[in-house]
């Protein structure tokens, strides 16, 4: 492209739309008009202009429409929201605030055109809004992430990739502070009657006891499965529905307690001795109960 880009990109994308104008009488050559919208992009792409290259992808899409070919729509949409995406990363790590979020807004667009391409239940339908999830949690907007991973986890019906979606919503309703409804996940996630691996259900069930913890849901409200957790935990009774090692039920059992007690010498001790057994996460939940702790005696004080 020349030196001056804008107005070398503007000149070649009006040229492709001036000749499918002037083929509007007769049968347009939309294959040509298609490659040449691709060309184009992929020519953006290489100058590190993604916007650019996120309009001449939609050129492209509208072409296919033109013919009916909805699946190379729906692939040039997904192309198009993707550049649009790269985009507003770009500002992002350049720590730059666009108020109209014009690239984060058109890549939405694409993402939600290219899905309405597909059958409602579609898998492929639940992996865009995964892609667009992820890709507004990597621009911190969590709460916008964790509606569009809400919808995604609707159309999974495929056991293993709901255990796993469940999962991740988890942590992503933690990160977003939504405690309530986290609890709710972990209770579904240990009520499904789905395999999950020993190992998730070990860091699923240690995050539902400090949820109970921080969320203090009524006693009617609590499902059996989570009653029958705290029972076999603070009686000793083996079970396997919580695989986890000696040390750290005996810890999980210390923070019960103190927490129960009001105690929060013992419960910042426990704490320090069972930060290495959790994961991210849970090490905030556990910050976040000792904070509430120490709330609460300065209420009483």
């Amino acid at each position: 492209m020349s030196t001056d880009l804008s107005a070398s990109f503007n000149e070649q994308y009006m040229n492709i739309n001036t000749k499918m104008k002037k083929r509007f009488m007769r049968k347009p050559n939309v294959s040509e008009a298609t490659n040449e919208f691709i060309a184009l992009a992929i020519q953006c792409e290489h100058s590190e202009q993604p916007t650019f290259a996120g309009h001449c992808y939609i050129g492209a899409a509208k072409c296919e429409a033109s013919i009916g070919n909805f699946l190379g729509e729906a692939e040039h949409y997904m192309a198009a929201g993707r550049q649009f995406m790269k985009a507003e990363k770009k500002l992002w790590s350049l720590r730059f605030c666009s108020p109209d979020r014009e690239n984060l807004e058109a890549a939405i667009g694409c993402f939600m055109q290219a899905m309405s391409k597909y059958p409602e239940k579609s898998p492929v339908r639940a992996a865009i809004l995964m892609e667009l999830s992820n890709d507004l949690v990597s621009l911190n907007h969590k709460l916008e992430a964790l509606s569009y991973y809400e919808q995604a986890l609707e159309l999974v019906e495929e056991s293993t990739m709901k255990v796993m979606g469940l999962r991740h919503l988890l942590n992503l309703q933690i990160d977003c502070g939504k405690l309530d409804m986290a609890l709710e996940t972990a209770n579904t996630i240990c009520d499904l009657k789905l395999k999950v691996p020993e190992h998730m259900l070990a860091e699923v069930q240690v995050s539902r006891i400090l949820l109970a913890l921080l969320v203090k849901p009524p006693d009617d409200t609590k499902p059996p499965s989570l009653k029958q957790l705290f029972l076999d935990l603070m009686n000793d009774i083996e079970s396997d529905a919580l695989p986890v090692n000696m040390d750290l039920k005996l810890k999980l059992q210390s923070m019960i307690i103190s927490n129960a007690n009001g105690d929060s010498h013992l419960l910042v001790t426990v704490a320090s001795d069972m930060k290495q057994f959790l994961t991210m996460h849970q090490n905030e939940l556990l910050n976040k109960l000792m904070s509430e702790d120490r709330l609460d005696k300065l209420a009483l004080s």
